[in-house]
């Protein structure tokens, strides 16, 4: 089962020893509103969410999707390569119709970006060099 940014909320008030309504009066909120984010009935708008990272000293990345940004080399600035490694992230996760429009998408980039070849013309015979 997928964790939810909720679950991912209270499983870092936990880590920290911390109750729901320390978390509220650090960031000048109800605990209810707390207990209504953990739910998933209510979001933190992104000051709130920057202030309970900051606070519970984790990042956003992790409370939101649940992993890590990991930086990239500076060599992958190609826009091309940069949509060919998107899609292929999202194809992890994605339903069959969206993995299909990914992959689509990334054979269009490769043909593209591949040199054209040159077709032999018809009717002309190649001899084998001896």
């Amino acid at each position: 089962m997928k964790q939810t940014y909720g679950k991912r909320l209270a499983a870092a008030i936990k880590l920290k020893n911390l109750k729901q309504s320390d978390l509220a009066k650090e960031l000048n909120i109800t605990q209810a509103t707390i207990s209504k984010i953990i739910n998933g009935t209510q979001y933190l708008d992104f000051d709130l969410a920057v202030k309970v990272c900051e606070f519970l000293e984790i990042t956003l990345d992790w409370l939101a999707y649940g992993f890590e940004q990991v930086p990239k080399p500076q060599y992958h600035r190609n826009p091309e390569r940069q949509r060919i490694e998107y899609l292929m992230s999202i194809l992890e996760e994605a339903e069959y119709p969206l993995v299909i429009v990914a992959m689509e998408e990334m054979i269009e980039i490769r043909l593209r970006d591949s040199p054209p070849t040159k077709p032999d013309k018809p009717g002309k015979i190649r001899k084998k060099k001896e």
